[in-house]
């Protein structure tokens, strides 16, 4: 399987939402979308689902132009957007076999994969329940689960974890990094520790634009030397650059990514993904 992107831009009256990104995808990898909010990272998980067109670009799965023939895509692609859209009068099952029917599945392939999703999710115990009396993390994780039906060759996850508890979130970081093994999976999250377990590259969008493409470690060497931790009375409230504040008996804890000394005893420190995330996306500019 291989996603190919080529100058892919989308606008909307005049902004430019995605601005020429161009790169290839392929099997075995969990990538990860990072970006501010407003960085285009919705608009362009959209146009690899087939929801919206780009303005100009092509993209191609695996040679079939997505763009002009959106159809010969659809039936391989599992997208979970940012809000999970579930119809309340149903229950958890009749919901995800309607979604199943939809995808033309077979129904006892379909009672299969529906009946080891329930489980995989905790939710077995309430799947004869109406979606209306459902939590927010709950209709998450149905919506996950109607996502992977039909084991898709490409998933595309926009905050999937987003309402989940710790245990949730391990068991969707966790099998979507299995899928990856076979099938190409883009996750969008604000959850850096979520890419730091199970992403093996990153794609970075500011502005529309992409600003990295490559692995991990990669962005992780360029903010090596600009990582500084030190003991304050006070920190100003928005300070630039600041990644974490804990206070102790000592004072206020800082973390803060600057290319030099940000404050009197500030020492050097190692850097972590979520450290290099800001140096990219903010310590650069």
């Amino acid at each position: 399987m291989e996603l190919v992107l080529e100058n892919v831009t989308k606008k909307y009256k005049g902004k430019t939402a995605v601005c020429n990104i161009s790169t290839v995808l392929k099997n075995g990898q969990l990538i990860g979308l990072i970006g501010k909010n407003g960085a285009g990272k919705t608009t362009l998980m959209k146009m690899l689902a087939t929801i919206i067109k780009p303005t100009s670009g092509r993209i191609f799965l695996d040679g079939q132009d997505m763009v002009r023939n959106p159809g010969i895509a659809r039936n391989t692609i599992g997208y979970l957007p940012q809000e999970v859209f579930v119809y309340p009068n149903l229950t958890a099952y009749e919901y995800l076999n309607y979604v199943a029917a939809i995808k033309g599945m077979k129904k006892s392939e379909a009672m299969h994969q529906i009946g080891q999703l329930l489980s995989e999710f905790h939710l077995e115990n309430v799947k004869d329940k109406r979606l209306s009396g459902f939590s927010g993390g709950m209709k998450q994780r149905v919506g996950i689960i109607s996502a992977l039906l039909d084991s898709p060759k490409l998933i595309i996850a926009d905050e999937p974890t987003t309402g989940l508890d710790p245990e949730e979130r391990i068991t969707v970081r966790n099998m979507l990094s299995e899928l990856a093994k076979e099938r190409i999976v883009i996750l969008s999250t604000h959850i850096v520790s979520d890419i730091e377990a199970a992403a093996s590259r990153i794609l970075m969008l500011k502005n529309g634009s992409l600003i990295f493409d490559d692995a991990p470690h990669s962005l992780i060497a360029r903010a090596e030397g600009y990582v500084w931790e030190y003991t304050s009375n006070s920190v100003q409230y928005g300070t630039r650059g600041i990644s974490s504040m804990v206070q102790t008996k000592d004072g206020i804890h800082v973390r803060q990514v600057s290319r030099k000394s940000p404050a009197g005893g500030a020492v050097p420190v190692s850097s972590t993904l979520e450290d290099a995330c800001l140096f990219a996306l903010e310590g650069e500019e």
